[in-house]
């Protein structure tokens, strides 16, 4: 639907960069709320991100083991990366580039299996999913970029669902993932 068929819609009158970085844009707009009371919006602008669902041939997925510094604490997600800024569009060629890095493995077997965004009341991030099958190992892996510091975990279902009720699998993407998985695996039933 188009904003000028939207009720809803929200007129921007002002908009002001409050930070500008490598991964993201902190702007602070003056809108117009379709009762034409103005109100304020804080917006993340965000260039996007692509996320793997990488299923081993027997049966267990792979995510990586890191620190996320926002939660305090280890998390166990699905191998994911942005989309730089001077990436094109073919996000197949970002998510095989996050796979390389992050696990040393491609494949010819990459399905997108949804888009959605992250967090659409104060962020434009788009995250875009895909279904990796038939792994192989990679001649020659990328290296992790320089601050990133991760350990890989292949999971049955059954671990991945326990680490999720342990809060260590806690990010949406990958709660997905495991969501997606369960589906698949009950539609095969």
């Amino acid at each position: 639907m188009s904003k000028e068929d939207s009720r809803y819609y929200e007129e921007v009158v002002a908009k002001k960069r409050m930070f500008g970085g490598k991964i993201f844009n902190v702007d602070v707009e003056q809108v117009v709320l379709p009762n034409g009371i103005p109100d304020i919006r804080e917006v993340v602008e965000h260039h996007g991100a692509v996320a793997i669902i990488p299923f081993t041939n027997d049966g267990k997925m792979i995510f990586v083991r890191q620190w996320r510094t926002p939660l305090e604490q280890e998390t166990l997600e699905i191998p994911a990366g942005k989309i730089d800024a001077d990436e094109g569009s073919d996000l197949k060629e970002v998510a095989l580039r996050e796979m390389d890095e992050e696990l040393g493995l491609t494949t010819d077997n990459l399905e997108k299996v949804t888009a959605f965004f992250a967090s659409p009341g104060y962020s434009n991030e788009r995250l875009t999913v895909f279904k990796a099958t038939d792994l192989k190992k990679v001649e020659f892996k990328r290296p992790l970029d320089p601050d990133e510091f991760l350990n890989v975990e292949e999971l049955t279902l059954d671990e991945a669902k326990e680490q999720i009720e342990k809060g260590v699998i806690c990010d949406s993407k990958s709660i997905y993932a495991v969501t997606y998985w369960e589906l698949m695996e009950a539609k095969e039933k």
